[in-house]
């Protein structure tokens, strides 16, 4: 039960954990008001009842805290900042950060964000130019991938040093992966030649040109830079905030509408769209996934890596969606049940950029099917082949549940386990798995309800309020 417990507490609606939500944007929130009324919730209604100037360390206030998190937040491996922009900042904003967060002034927060964007600017410039050089991977140096828990580069001369050794290393990475790759391509056709005769070679559309390893490298750091450049004054002070609940203790955050959203529609495994999947790709939001029953699948005219050039609302204008952030795309694609969203596509089979279809969805409810709990039998073999037990297993991704829903109807872990336990029985399991290894967390009440299929009564779980009141979470159903 140890497990079950802990990873209920992760849950973002814990009481001693709270989650705080921005009002509905309509247009441009006002960040610097939502930032005072964060501030001062925390200071009122978190467990420890610690103050944005109170000490949490020796000469560290909790706000000073928060700002140490932002600033890691950004550079969370610590290599485009360095120890003298760090100096910087904290000597310059240390001391008055929890009166600007108080009165609503974030130019802070946004002066930071800007130095860091031109500090990655600036190294990606150098990026490029090292790739311009030749490597021959023959000296004995080696580099730190991951250094979260390492110093900030003091200079920019040892970042300069500590980049270039990185950059080699991930070319070196690059080119072995290649190497691999093609090395198992040759056993493949070398295997398939020795199985059977060679056939006339049939006619097949050429394969699209592979990016070099030092192209890819190139790549992946435009796509930084371009995300970074992507965010608004709006995702800059939603960063903050969440750094700035974080600082309390690592289980509390803050919600932005949109991750709300997203939030609910994780909880409760549904939402209203077409049912697609995407993901960026070349400025694109590309088509990844259909989901089975949804709107796209039912239509049949999206596939599978397309590409959405713009968006309309039923009959309105389209909206130019290229090279947006992946998740406004979908903010305009998502809407009322019943609404039409027209898309302008281009089809993953089409050579032509110019040849744009334009698809018509209606919006409905869409299952995610894939995140309910499932279960399996597996039948545990003796030496020889004969079976010597019948195992159930039951797979619990997370404690979901439909938040703005109740009743019979509404999604819950524990009504989907209780079913899929009867169906297991009715199979003749002798024994039973509960895998709860990649459970994300989620509702705490929905972990101490799934707790109550298993003892007849009694506490699952305490929390303790910050007058130190002590409530018990009970099992709500005497059955097991």
């Amino acid at each position: 039960m140890t497990k079950l417990l802990r990873i209920a507490l992760l849950a973002a609606l814990l009481p001693a954990g709270p989650t705080f939500a921005a009002p509905d944007e309509k247009g441009t929130p006002k960040m610097g008001d939502i930032a005072t009324t964060v501030a001062k919730m925390l200071e009122s209604a978190h467990y420890s009842r610690v103050r944005l100037d109170d000490d949490v360390t020796p000469g560290v206030t909790q706000a000073r805290h928060a700002l140490d998190r932002y600033l890691q937040l950004l550079d969370y491996n610590r290599l485009f900042f360095t120890q003298e922009d760090i100096d910087e900042i904290t000597g310059k904003h240390g001391d008055s950060i929890q009166n600007d967060i108080m009165l609503g002034n974030l130019t802070p927060i946004y002066g930071i964000y800007d130095r860091f964007l031109a500090r990655v600017t600036s190294r990606v410039e150098k990026i490029n130019s090292l790739l311009d050089k030749d490597f021959t991977f023959d000296s004995t140096r080696s580099a730190a991938l991951n250094r979260d828990k390492l110093p900030w580069p003091a200079n920019e001369r040892e970042a300069d040093r500590i980049w270039s050794d990185r950059i080699e290393a991930e070319l070196l990475q690059a080119t072995l992966a290649e190497k691999a790759l093609e090395d198992a391509a040759k056993a493949k056709a070398k295997k398939a030649e020795a199985a059977a005769p060679a056939a006339p070679a049939a006619e097949t559309a050429p394969a699209p040109p592979k990016r070099t390893p030092k192209e890819q490298i190139r790549k992946r750091y435009e796509r930084l830079l371009k995300s970074l450049h992507e965010e608004t004054r709006e995702d800059q002070a939603n960063a903050f905030l969440s750094a700035l609940a974080q600082s309390y203790d690592p289980h509390s955050d803050y919600m932005s509408q949109r991750a709300l959203d997203n939030f609910n529609i994780q909880m409760g495994l549904s939402l209203v769209g077409i049912g697609a999947e995407l993901r960026s790709e070349d400025g694109y939001a590309k088509i990844q996934r259909l989901v089975p029953g949804g709107p796209a699948e039912r239509g049949g005219q999206l596939k599978v890596n397309d590409r959405i050039v713009a968006v309309a609302q039923g009959n309105g204008e389209f909206e130019d969606v290229v090279d947006m952030k992946l998740d406004r795309v979908v903010e305009r694609i998502r809407g009322k049940k019943g609404t039409v969203v027209r898309l302008q596509v281009l089809p993953a089979s089409s050579a032509d950029p110019s040849r744009l279809n334009v698809v018509t969805i209606v919006r409905d409810e869409v299952k995610l099917k894939d995140e309910e709990a499932k279960a399996q039998v597996i039948d545990v073999k003796q030496q020889g082949g004969a079976r010597a037990a019948r195992i159930g297993w039951i797979t619990v991704p997370s404690f979901y549940a439909n938040m703005n829903q109740r009743g019979v109807a509404a999604k819950s872990t524990t009504k989907d386990v209780a079913a899929l336990l009867k169906r297991l029985k009715r199979e003749g399991i002798e024994g039973l798995v509960i895998d709860l290894r990649r459970d994300s967390g989620g509702s705490l009440d929905e972990a101490v309800s799934l707790t109550g299929l298993f003892i007849p009564k009694g506490p699952v779980v305490q929390a303790k309020d910050t007058d130190g009141t002590i409530k018990a979470l009970n099992d709500p159903d005497p059955g097991i």
